[in-house]
């Protein structure tokens, strides 16, 4: 798509929403659409997961509700309201219409007529109310299936779920999405699975809706340090797959994928909310911020679009006692999403998407080991500016026995990331390769040259790294699924994607004072790298029932890739090393084949158990770093084998879940970041083979005395299995040292309970725990950068009311004020920066839903 298109797609799709008079209010409109059931007489919770699968309408209900109810069978066609109604007839439950989503609930009992006054006894305990479920149906296999038997280790998180516990964005969410792990760096978040932790292409793939995103390639070959997140706003659910996505999802979801799908157009109901909120943090500031989103129906049942707006401010808690600063971390994001849905026929179906978000944040989010929690000592101020525009069109049609998809997106991120550069120039000032350079000597300076090329670095001191990046990228996707029942199920499709990437890699000096560039500004360096890369791919899944309750499924993803890494220094930069002649024109190919084999068996109608074999893979390519040796600047791709058996189960009326998962992972040729002796460049390199073991359980039970309880374990073991060693680069790794970043131990835990206060009046509790175990920034003491992470707990509490369209809901994070060490890094030469969770923050919320 060109750039011009996404605000084409943009204006066309406001212009058709405003354009449209103002329909009938939409609660008087009924689904015309009529389909063919089948249904047995059978437990009720079945035939509700068997009505939404049939019309693929979200059905939402509490198990303790349909314990012990059984349906009628259900024969004849009819719209999905009368087929629902028909399901519930008897039953003494009734269904709400929740936009696209019944959600099932039990009748209120009608208000007794008035008596004669008596005098008041005490007051009944609050009366429970029901918990919905999560959404039954997923579409994690790219069709629809039932969560609970749908073969993948997985998690799902509602929007209901994110919206009332305040959550808009990964950092908070993660606790709820078991082995997740976001390590942040200087310029964002990498997301991690199942410990499979490199630099390089990102190891875990994100998807908004349909739109596999990445971060820019940059001077280290590393587009996954950088995670483009979009605020968790609006949200219909999230999905996180673990292990080895590469059938369906291809490159990018080695240990994984992460699905973020926003609401789509409601095509039956006109309304939506808006909602204020207001944070606090301890030793920092206060922020407020708002979301506002509006559904409109056009055409009711045929044409509707969504706008979804917000302006969220997360507040600042970190001290520059260097520069007098405080609160420097302080972020703004500010955007605004925009859908349009038209489904003229029950069959054919388009929805045209467009979002921009702008983010800001003052200064880097780290604070130093010598200054303590919430204070760093930079002496250079680090800004992050960064605007994400993403369009998407997706056309789904879906016949008798074949459903086809067709998808085209479009996105560019354009931003500015900076770095305290001041800790390379405390390490080059005495470097000898340094003052040769500068004195372009053959041989080495003698001690007056030395403090000659000492005082000239001192003069440079301080400096930052300046980084603009302009990453643009279009996918297309077109894919077929078997539709129906039937022994024999399929899924077929085609991938392309064209990425490039530009970076302006400067080195100016900045005032010791402010901490900001000067004026004039004074470039150190300067060198920039263009990088592009083309990605094709078939992949297919079949599966077959040789018996009942049993499945084979067999998948396979041929892939092509074809990259090119081009780089030229601008302004020489003697201390680190960069020469004005350094130019690069690398090309790479490389095409190959990922695989899976699964088996799964539905030993009970509540119990699944698979066993399967799935392989990953990341592309290689051209280091683009002046003065590495001939043998390091290519590097090869990298692949993975996965060995998995899984259970999932419920029981008592499904109020109980148990999910467990264990794997091992075999990870040959792994990437890997590594530093130049003098630490002023990383790049990539194949450091050989790791094992990683691990164990995954999530539990969750609904309605024990009036409580819902969840809670989660996972275990990693992750090691390598062959010594690292080159005189080239230093942080490599022996065997049997386990993997940096990636704790063994980590589990959160919840309890809730929701109470009807009065006839309108609801409440709730929650309170949250959540465990990250102790890991290492690097693999062995003999490595200067062996720093300890993790190995602490913290805890939340939450509590909220709701009254029709209100709500109020009130959260407490990091309730102990524990500073976690959540990820470190050592600044070259400079001091160690901690990347951690947010000191105690407290929130509020006020929605009111129309």
């Amino acid at each position: 798509m060109r750039r011009g298109a996404f605000a084409a797609v943009l204006c066309a799709a406001s212009g058709l929403a405003l354009a449209v008079s103002t329909p009938k209010p939409a609660e008087a409109a009924s689904s015309t659409t009529t389909l063919s059931f089948d249904l047995p007489a059978q437990p009720l919770s079945q035939a509700l997961n068997q009505l939404a699968l049939q019309s693929n309408r979200e059905i939402l209900f509490s198990p303790n509700l349909t314990a012990g109810r059984r349906s009628p069978a259900l024969r004849g066609v009819f719209t999905p309201e009368e087929a629902l109604s028909r399901l519930l007839a008897g039953s003494g439950l009734t269904v709400r219409l929740e936009g696209r989503s019944f959600l099932v609930q039990a009748r209120r009992p009608a208000a007794p007529p008035p008596a004669r006054p008596t005098p008041a006894p005490a007051p009944p305990p609050p009366a429970d109310i029901d918990t919905p479920l999560d959404s039954v149906v997923v579409t994690a296999l790219k069709r629809s299936t039932e969560m609970q038997k749908t073969p993948v280790s997985m998690t799902v998180l509602t929007g209901e779920q994110l919206s009332r516990l305040g959550m808009v964005d990964l950092e908070r969410a993660a606790p709820l999405l078991p082995g997740l792990k976001l390590v942040s760096t200087p310029f964002g978040r990498r997301l991690v699975l199942r410990g499979v932790y490199g630099a390089g292409e990102a190891t875990t793939g994100l998807y908004y809706d349909e739109t596999p995103m990445t971060g820019p390639v940059g001077t280290t070959a590393d587009p996954g340090q950088m995670t483009p997140e979009l605020s968790l706003i609006d949200v219909d659910r999230i999905e996180l797959l673990r292990g080895p996505q590469g059938t369906l999802y291809g490159a990018g979801s080695m240990g994984g994928a992460l699905r973020v799908l926003f609401k789509r157009p409601d095509l039956t109901r006109s309304g939506g909310f808006v909602s204020a909120n207001a944070a606090s943090v301890a030793h920092g500031e206060q922020v407020g911020g708002f979301t506002a989103a509006l559904n409109r129906v056009i055409v009711p049942e045929v044409l509707a679009a969504r706008l979804t707006v917000y302006d969220q401010r997360t507040p600042g808690a970190i001290d520059n006692v260097r520069l007098g600063l405080s609160d420097v971390d302080s972020t703004r994001i500010k955007g605004a999403r925009l859908g349009v849905r038209w489904e003229p026929t029950p069959r054919l179906s388009l929805l045209l998407t467009g979002t921009v978000q702008d983010s800001h944040r003052d200064d880097i989010s780290a604070w130093h080991d010598i200054a303590g929690p919430w204070r760093t000592r930079h002496a250079a101020r680090a800004p992050f500016d960064g605007k994400i525009s993403l369009a998407n069109t997706t056309l789904h049609w879906k016949g008798d026995a074949v459903e086809v998809t067709a998808t085209s997106s479009w996105y560019r991120w354009k931003l500015i990331r900076r770095s305290d550069y001041s800790g390379v120039l405390l390490g080059e000032r005495d470097n000898p390769a340094g003052c040769a350079r500068y004195f372009s000597l053959g041989g080495t300076c003698d001690n007056g040259q030395m403090r000659t090329y000492t005082a000239y670095v001192d003069s440079l001191y301080p400096a930052i790294l300046r980084q603009p990046a302009n990453l643009t990228s279009s996918i297309q996707e077109v894919r077929a699924a078997s539709a129906g029942e039937g022994p024999v199920s399929w899924t077929v499709g085609a991938y392309h994607e064209v990425r490039d990437d530009l970076i302006d890699s400067q080195v100016p000096h900045v005032d010791p004072l402010t901490g900001a560039v000067g004026d004039p500004v004074i470039l150190i360096g300067r060198r920039s790298i263009d990088n592009h890369i083309r990605q094709e791919a078939a992949f297919g899944e079949v599966s077959y029932d040789p018996a009942p309750q049993t499945r084979l499924t067999l998948g396979a993803r041929w892939f092509e890739y074809a990259k090119r890494d081009r780089g030229e220094v601008q302004i020489p930069n003697v201390v680190s090393g960069t020469w004005a002649d350094y130019r690069i024109d690398a090309r790479t190919r490389e095409q190959g084949w990922s695989l899976k084999a699964l088996a799964s068996q539905q030993i009970t109608p509540d119990i699944l158990g698979y066993v399967q074999v799935s392989q990953g893979f990341r592309p290689g390519g051209v280091n683009v770093v002046p003065g590495l040796a001939d043998t390091l600047a290519p590097y090869r791709s990298d692949r993975l084998t996965n060995y998995e058996a899984g259970l999932k189960s419920q029981f008592a009326d499904r109020r109980v879940t148990a999910n467990v998962a264990v794997y091992q992972i075999d990870w040959r040729d792994m990437q890997y970041s590594a530093q130049t002796q003098n630490r002023a460049f990383s790049f990539l390199t194949n450091i050989g083979a790791s094992r990683i073991r691990g164990f995954e359980s999530e539990f969750a039970v609904r309605r024990l005395w009036g409580w819902d309880a969840a809670a989660s374990a996972t275990f990693t073991d992750a090691r390598l299995t062959a010594d690292q060693v080159t005189n080239t680069a230093i942080g490599l790794g022996l065997r049997g040292d386990r993997l940096p970043v990636v704790p063994k131990f980590a589990g959160a835990a919840s309890l809730e309970r929701q109470w009807a206060l009065t006839d309108t009046l609801d409440g709730r509790f929650r309170i949250d725990a959540a465990y990250t175990g102790t890991s290492r920034s690097a693999f062995n003491r003999g490595n200067a950068d062996y720093l300890k992470m993790g190995g602490y707990a913290t805890f939340g509490l939450s509590f909220g009311v709701k009254q029709d369209d209100w709500r109020a809901d009130l959260a407490i994070d990091n309730l102990l004020d524990r500073a976690g060490r959540a990820s470190a890094q050592r600044n070259t030469a400079g001091p160690v920066d901690y990347f951690g969770i947010a000191p105690r923050t407290l929130r509020l919320t006020l929605e009111r839903g129309f």
